[in-house]
């Protein structure tokens, strides 16, 4: 039981950041004056859109039980947490007079980057949740000890 609710709390958050990407896939044709990250619309929409997509189909597969999409969640969730902990450093040695300006920004995104991420860490290296993917064979099919 305790592992159903940890997988379901993970693909919530999964599913939340699925939500923020394909949101930020559709915003450059919305707002005609943001500036595109990856230099024009069509590229931000198609990799934000791409990445969305993804993070619901591994949400949806890890859900189902596969070995795969568990490692896949954890693996990401690890390095959204070494993404948060590299921001906040950053954010506590500034550079210039502008990182200095922007560092408590920084130490708030680094908070948001970060709290999912742990949490996802930890529910994701539970035992329970450990042992219901360690004994899937490489198709993924779960099996009950």
């Amino acid at each position: 039981m305790l592992a159903r609710i940890a997988i379901g709390a993970v693909c919530f958050f999964g599913l939340a950041l699925a939500a923020v990407l394909l949101l930020y896939a559709g915003s450059p044709w919305v707002e005609q004056r943001a500036i595109p990250f990856f230099g024009s619309r069509f590229y931000d929409s198609s990799l934000f859109g791409i990445a969305g997509l993804f993070t619901v189909f591994v949400s949806v597969r890890l859900l189902q039980g596969k070995a795969w999409a568990w490692r896949a969640a954890l693996a990401a969730s690890v390095l959204m947490l070494a993404l948060g902990v590299l921001i906040f450093i950053s954010a506590l040695n500034p550079r210039d007079e502008f990182a200095r300006s922007e560092s408590g920004f920084g130490i708030g995104i680094s908070v948001i980057v970060m709290a999912p991420a742990l949490i996802a860490t930890i529910l994701l290296i539970l035992p329970p949740v450990r042992r219901k993917f360690a004994f899937s064979s490489s198709t993924g099919v779960t099996t009950q000890a």
